[in-house]
């Protein structure tokens, strides 16, 4: 920029507002709109996050420093770069004047400070305001002030507000429709002719509560889909109700959809014009299933396959799992471009390898064009590139309609594919299954080609097969891969479908291969044993993970059948046991019975016995009284007198 030109923008005057040139008391430069601003809402993390902003050198809205100091996940839910997604997937004019109301601990702030000329950020908790402050320290033209919507002069001042993750809480819950529309009406009569709402809040309809998640506020399954019969601190809405809600305040409201939510959002699109120009794109844009990082979650269905039957069924504007809503006031805001029908962003990457996708409409071609920051990683292939949309079936869809023969063909042609696309050593590190699809030819195409590095195309194929196992499970029934009974030996069936044979050092070498590639792209493992732990989460969470623990494997019903089977199982035990008791205790009582005659018996021998001994003592009294007696003695001598004569004993 020309010096001339510096010199003409630092003499121009700063935009201004009539808040701004209100007398208010500063407190570590948050200015006060009222004597004790805060309100009893925090999650814990406020003064580790004011922390981890203090100590940053990169408070950018891109910056992944602060992300890599965060431990537990409310400090991470607050310094994610993707924050700031839902605003970035809008055309927000350099020359806006902003007004955003409960910012939170800055996220947002910071990228609106970064687009528009004027950014005045109202929180009513003061602690999160000071980490707003904090974290917006080095721009000039963001204010940060403690207070409420309503403390805010009601003057006509802004091109926009911004509401993101509040309106469910402005009426504490409550079904009456009132206090959303009085803070919605509050934020209209801030805004200039022309100005526009831009608000974003979860759907209490969205397919990720339909499929098991707990409602992010109650965390209650089903709450928000019952509408909330327990009460509940903060309260959504559908599509039609918030477009009500949004229209009763003076509104024009334009909805889109949001994946996985508002907070760290990877998707914004267009529902109903997708729907009526490429359908395919309601199905392949969102990933499931959503995070579900803070909330329970019951698996009862696959998100993604429950999500795609409510597109093909027309019903994708009502099942979005956030909303991002533009309310025009007298004319039509340019928030969004109208050859637009969706824009997308890599979530999770490194700032240099983060890029932002944009899906239009030109000339009734359907055109996806990507751009990534201006210093773009060394992997990265190009720097913004355009190409059309091909349309066609997913590689995985066809592969699990095949049978192994047809499999063993579609994989052979894919491994074709990866070395046609291998130039003078350098591979195309996307050329995985999850990247191509089968057109109306049968012609195998790859849709996402961003990352190239040096080597040989079995490394792709063999990186591809890894992932292709992940997507097949998540996909399928898990059944249909037996006798698989882990992704790694699913993994390894696929290895050799294309000729390859890997062992256990085969494949401690890929995933290490793969936790070098990913730790050098995401964000997913920081710090200096980044590479142990991403490759010890690729083990134990992927390639060790039993088929039947991924989205189509054992739900509520398998583990009642189980658990009925376990029942059964129990009571057959039971039964068995019992029997053998039963056959045991017959046993004892037959044993018993055996003791007991053989006890009679011995009772009566004993008797016998002792009556024996009775008359051998009875016989031996009396023969003791026949000896004293005369006629013994008589007949003694009688004896003696007959032997001395030698007559005893002789017979006649």
């Amino acid at each position: 920029m020309a010096p001339d030109v510096l010199e003409m923008i630092s003499t121009v005057a700063p935009m201004s507002s009539p808040i701004r040139s209100r007398d208010l008391r500063t407190l570590e430069r948050v200015r006060l709109l009222r004597a004790n601003p805060d309100i009893p809402y925090r999650d814990g993390a406020e003064e580790r996050v004011l922390e981890i902003v203090r100590n940053a050198t990169d408070i950018t809205s891109s910056s992944t420093e602060m992300l890599e100091a965060a431990e537990s996940w409310a400090e991470q839910y607050h310094t994610h770069p993707a924050r700031a997604n839902v605003l970035r997937s809008l055309d927000i004019p350099s020359d806006a004047r902003v007004l955003e109301v409960g910012a939170g601990c800055g996220p947002i702030t910071r990228y609106l400070g970064e687009t528009a000329a004027l950014v005045d950020s109202v929180e009513p908790v003061l602690g999160r305001a000071r980490v707003g402050r904090e974290r917006t320290r080095d721009l000039d033209n963001v204010e940060v002030f403690a207070g409420n919507v309503e403390d805010i002069p009601c003057e006509a001042a802004y091109d926009l507000v911004v509401v993101v993750g509040v309106l469910e809480y402005v009426g504490a819950g409550a079904p009456d429709p009132e206090p959303y529309l009085a803070f919605l009406r509050e934020a209209r009569s801030r805004l200039v002719p022309g100005g526009a709402l831009v608000l974003a809040i979860e759907n209490k309809l969205g397919v990720k509560y339909l499929t098991g998640t707990a409602e992010d506020h109650s965390r209650r399954m089903y709450d928000s889909i019952e509408d909330y019969p327990r009460g509940t601190p903060a309260r959504t809405f559908s599509a039609p109700a918030l477009a009500e809600l949004v229209s009763g305040a003076g509104f024009t409201p334009r909805l889109f959809g949001v994946f996985p939510d508002y907070k760290h959002t990877r998707v914004v699109m267009e529902t109903d014009r997708i729907a009526a120009t490429v359908p395919s794109l309601l199905e392949d844009l969102p990933t499931f299933p959503s995070r579900y990082a803070g909330t329970r979650r019951v698996p009862l269905a696959s998100e993604r396959r429950v999500w795609a039957q409510l597109s093909r069924a027309g019903l994708s504007g009502h099942f979005a799992n956030s909303f991002l809503v533009v309310g025009a006031t007298d004319r039509p805001p340019t928030l969004w471009a109208d050859d637009r029908l969706a824009r997308y962003f890599s979530v999770n990457r490194r700032r240099e390898y983060a890029a932002t996708t944009s899906v239009r409409v030109v000339d009734d071609e359907v055109l996806v064009e990507r751009e990534y920051s201006a210093e773009p990683g060394e992997l990265i292939s190009h720097g913004m590139t355009t190409w059309p949309f091909r349309f066609g079936r997913s590689f995985v869809e066809v592969f699990a309609e095949h049978d192994e023969g047809g499999r063993r063909e579609l994989l052979e042609r894919w491994r074709h594919l990866v070395e046609s696309l291998s130039h003078d050593g350098a591979v195309s590190l996307d050329a995985i299954p999850n990247n191509i699809i089968v057109a109306g030819s049968g012609e195998l195409q790859i849709i996402d080609e961003e990352f190239h590095a040096t080597g040989s195309a079995d490394r792709v194929i063999e990186r591809g097969l890894f992932w292709f196992a992940k997507s097949l499970l998540a996909d399928t029934p898990p059944e249909m891969w037996a006798p698989a009974r882990t992704m790694g030996e699913l993994f390894i069936c696929l290895m050799d479908l294309v000729g390859r044979q890997v062992d256990e050092a085969g494949v401690a070498r890929i995933l290490d291969e793969e936790a070098a590639l990913q730790v050098a792209i995401t964000t997913n493992h920081t710090g200096p044993d980044a590479h142990e732990r991403c490759r010890e989460t690729l083990r134990t969470q992927l390639f060790d993970r039993d088929v039947w623990d991924w989205p189509l494997g054992r739900r509520l019903h398998n583990l009642y059948d189980v658990q009925l089977e376990r029942e059964k199982s129990l009571r057959d035990f039971i039964d068995l046991k019992r029997a053998e008791v039963t056959a045991e205790h017959a046993q004892v009582v037959r044993h018993r019975d055996t003791i007991a005659r053989q006890r009679e018996r011995i009772v009566s021998l004993r008797d016998r016995s002792r009556a024996q001994k009775e008359v051998l003592k009875r016989t031996k009294r009396e023969l003791r009284a026949l000896r004293r007696s005369r006629a013994y003695r008589a007949s003694a001598a009688a004896g003696r007198a007959l032997r001395a004569l030698g007559l005893r004993g002789r017979r006649p």
